[in-house]
């Protein structure tokens, strides 16, 4: 019941957050934001989620986690109702930070009581079903979006995400009793280690470089491929369409994970799934086909769409008793700290040379993952 209440909150959470990336993204283009600036936008999303998530980490190890998703929740409604009430660029700026700390304090809470209130034998399973969430606001958010922005107005999606993290906020309330304030799990809090003793462990290492390579091309696919699209005239709804194939794919292939890794392993799903991505980021600059671009985020999405539960999963695993929320935080901040500086170095790259360099720079990066984890079990020695 517990696990049942914090997947839908989760999953319809997400809606608002996958599809406020794809708001903001095509509300700056409209109003005249170039590549750059396009990129320094996703680089200030992931700034104070950077900064602040091992301490908010921290905060749920000591002191719980059901306080952390109310905060999460109020704080994101009103960040998502700011570009609807000042509908200018510089609102933008200031939202789109304000965007990625409160989700991050929201998903750091909800990742670490999943796994606090599995057991050992439904861990992987249920982190799963949390990753489908995931793909599932994926695929609704970009579409829902791009539908609102052709047939209303950019202000009015932000209302309507807003809308949504706020319905969330009342269902968390009522069933606020289900949901323990402290985790459990038999983990006793270590509040007073530094967060660098956790570097010491090469499980937890292997899953944050992983997660570095994966990130990365998340990053440069949800941002510069919307710009691409839009740089030949496709509408908001058709991109939005083609960026949802990738949330059908990622669904699709997390499915998958339990019975693949059970049997293959995870460097061994990790490198295969990288080596896909790899080969549809060199297609994509090469077509102007939207039904190409969809077969192609289609693949992507098959390629990376595993990386992020994986290294999920293999991040809490690692974790020394008490410090689960700590060690997802750390993951988290190597999420956010590609968000600071991939769209800021790449938005730079794309204004002086292109898309094409970019997206094959890209498939460079996703194929040495795939070399990275091309042997053995991810956490072994």
């Amino acid at each position: 019941m517990v696990i049942a209440l914090l997947l839908l909150l989760t999953t319809v959470t997400f809606v608002s957050m996958k599809g406020s990336r794809v708001a903001l993204t095509l509300f700056a283009l409209d109003l005249g934001a170039g590549p750059f600036e396009t990129g320094l936008l996703f680089a200030l999303y992931g700034l104070f989620p950077f900064l602040f998530a091992v301490h908010a980490g921290r905060i749920a190890d000591r002191f719980g986690n059901r306080g952390l998703m109310y905060l999460g929740l109020a704080a994101l409604t009103a960040s998502l109702a700011l570009p609807a009430v000042l509908p200018v660029l510089p609102a933008l700026y200031v939202a789109a930070p304000l965007i990625g700390f409160t989700s991050m304090l929201f998903v750091v809470a909800t990742q670490n009581l999943i796994g606090l209130l599995s057991l050992p034998g439904t861990r992987t399973r249920n982190y799963s079903l949390y990753s489908l969430g995931e793909s599932t606001a994926n695929v609704a958010g970009p579409i829902l979006v791009g539908f609102i922005i052709d047939f209303r107005s950019h202000p009015f999606e932000f209302v309507i995400v807003a809308a949504i993290t706020a319905s969330c906020l009342a269902a968390l309330h009522l069933g606020r009793r289900a949901i323990p304030a402290v985790g459990g799990g038999g983990r006793e809090a270590q509040p007073d280690r530094a967060a660098a003793d956790l570097l010491r462990l090469p499980a937890l290492r292997e899953a944050l470089v992983t997660n570095g390579v994966v990130m990365t091309g998340l990053d440069l696919y949800s941002l510069y491929l919307p710009i691409y699209a839009r740089s030949f005239g496709l509408s908001a709804s058709a991109i939005g369409l083609i960026l949802g194939a990738f949330g059908v794919a990622g669904f699709l292939v997390r499915m998958m994970i339990p019975p693949v890794t059970a049997r293959w392993g995870e460097r061994a799903m990790m490198a295969a799934a990288l080596a896909l991505a790899s080969l549809a980021f060199i297609s994509i600059p090469l077509t102007q086909s939207p039904w190409l671009l969809a077969a192609a985020s289609f693949v992507v999405g098959l390629g990376i769409g595993c990386g992020q539960p994986l290294s999920m999963i293999l991040a809490f695993n690692a974790a020394p008793p008490g410090r689960s929320a700590e060690a997802i935080a750390m993951r988290l901040a190597v999420s956010y700290g590609a968000h600071v500086v991939i769209p800021t170095v790449f938005g730079a790259v794309g204004t002086v040379f292109g898309f094409a360099p970019v997206f094959w720079t890209c498939a460079m990066l996703m194929g040495g993952g795939a070399y990275l984890n091309r042997r053995g079990k991810a956490g072994d020695p």
